[in-house]
């Protein structure tokens, strides 16, 4: 009787240790936040954050090294963040600049790696590099001192990260140690509120603050500091850490690819040569599939990051036929033509953007950057592919082989060959030669609409005519 007692006290015992032992197993969840911010990779994190919450992990640990990036795009991962109901620590590996610092204000904790730095968040515009407008600024500035107040951080020292105006005091008021803003402390004395001294300037005048890990440790804005992750999860006790480690897939990646400035750029410049050059030279084929390629690979990745809605291709589809619609079914470059231009600039613009709602002041500079540099690009095609190509041989066999396609639907023009122009020559547009209509361009002079033209020279596809 005693030993089935013993056996029964021993399963017992057993099962408790082992019941214990799966309990005290604490599931951490690694997210990587590496290179540049774009809305790539705030969908990976965004992503990642809801399958933490769903598989109920009680930690995410962020590990920090960017230089910084899309504001908006480091919005939608704070606010991700800032929704979870787990612990959420950041751990800088390298660098925490710019919109990295904005996430690590949004963490429950920051740690740091002894050679990482945090700070230096200052909005630029996108095109020439200089500081941002003071309204920019300041809305960063008020979004970085919300973060912080709301995580425990100090507010001064995320305020100077982004506004190099401020200047932050570390000071003695009475038996404490605070750290505030120049302002806060004006006022402390204006008030009257006992003894204040000021032992240092952590932040001066004129100078953005960016701080080493050791500097974050000693004004408290790093808990700690930790060598590895090894180190930060024994320094956090966790005993018995379940880690899952996620990266972001191929698909993820891709998109953080196409929707990359640089390719956006090309891909936009791409199709915008496209678009002209076909309207140039139509029916070659292959300027309208690398065209149709390269626009539906633009706004395919910006669906997939979640910035490209409906909306936004609807308005770049209506825009191009209205255009078209402009060029061969209405001539004259009038209400259809403007119209088309802007739906196609407006759906473009609300792409890069992401969001239709968002005010668009803080992006307005890097989507201007965008597409200048898209337009560049195309110029620069163009360029190539009206006064180089021509000269080649492979572009005199694409012609000859098009022209031969063409001359069975309509017939060839040839010198002196008269007609009426069917839309204002301003210098290009459109004329009537017999039954056929044709795209014709003048030496510069304005020719109305219903005026007598002659052809005068060719070249290829292009016609170039004067009055008759």
């Amino acid at each position: 009787m005693k030993n089935k007692r013993k056996k029964v006290l021993t399963i017992l015992t057993i099962s408790l240790l082992l019941s214990i032992s799966a309990v005290s197993a604490e599931k951490i969840m690694i997210i990587p936040v590496k290179g540049v911010i774009d809305l790539g990779l705030s969908a990976f994190i965004k992503n990642s954050v809801e399958k933490a919450a769903a598989q109920d992990i009680a930690t995410i640990i962020l590990e920090i090294d960017t230089p910084g990036g899309r504001v908006d795009a480091a919005d939608i991962i704070c606010e991700s963040l800032l929704g979870y109901k787990g612990n959420v620590i950041t751990f800088v590996t390298n660098q925490a600049w710019s919109a990295g610092s904005m996430i690590a204000l949004s963490s429950d904790k920051i740690i740091m790696r002894p050679t990482a730095s945090i700070g230096s968040a200052e909005p630029r515009e996108g095109i020439t590099g200089k500081k941002a407008d003071e309204k920019i600024v300041s809305a960063l500035r008020a979004r970085f001192k919300a973060l912080a107040e709301g995580e425990n951080h100090n507010n001064a020292l995320a305020q100077a990260m982004v506004d190099k105006d401020i200047v932050v005091l570390k000071v003695l008021a009475g038996n404490k140690t605070l750290i505030v803003t120049e302002e806060e402390f004006n006022e402390k004395i204006a008030a009257g509120r006992g003894r204040i001294k000021i032992l240092t300037t952590i932040s001066e005048k004129g100078k953005l603050l960016n701080l080493s890990a050791e500097d974050a440790q000693k004004y408290s804005l790093a808990e700690s500091i930790c060598e590895d992750r090894e180190t930060l999860i024994a320094y956090l006790e966790i005993d018995n850490p379940d880690v899952v480690e996620v990266s972001p897939n191929w698909s993820e990646n891709l998109v953080r690819f196409i929707t990359h400035p640089i390719l956006s750029s090309l891909l936009l410049g791409i199709g915008f040569w496209a678009i002209i050059f076909a309207l140039r030279i139509p029916g070659l084929g292959l300027p309208e599939i690398a065209g149709v390629s390269a626009l539906g690979l633009f706004f395919w990745g910006h669906k997939l990051a979640g910035l490209s809605g409906w909306l936004d291709i609807l308005l770049v589809i209506l825009g191009i036929a209205l255009i078209l619609i402009e060029l061969f079914i209405i001539p004259g470059f009038g209400l259809a033509g403007i119209a088309g231009a802007l739906a196609l600039l407006a759906g473009i613009v609300l792409t890069l953007t992401g969001h239709p709602l968002y005010p668009l002041i803080g992006e307005l500079n890097r989507v201007s950057g965008i597409m200048l540099s898209s337009l560049f690009i195309s110029s620069i095609m163009l360029f190539i592919s009206l006064k180089i190509f021509p000269k080649t041989k492979f572009w005199n066999k694409l012609i000859l082989e098009y022209q031969l396609k063409k001359s069975e639907i309509e017939e060839e023009l040839v010198i002196s060959d008269s007609g009426v122009a069917i839309s204002d020559l301003r210098p290009s547009g459109k004329a009537k030669f017999g039954n056929n209509i044709y795209d014709v361009e003048t030496l510069g002079d304005y020719i109305k609409k219903g005026e007598k033209v002659k052809i005068i020279s060719k070249h290829g596809n292009i016609r170039k005519v004067e009055k008759a």
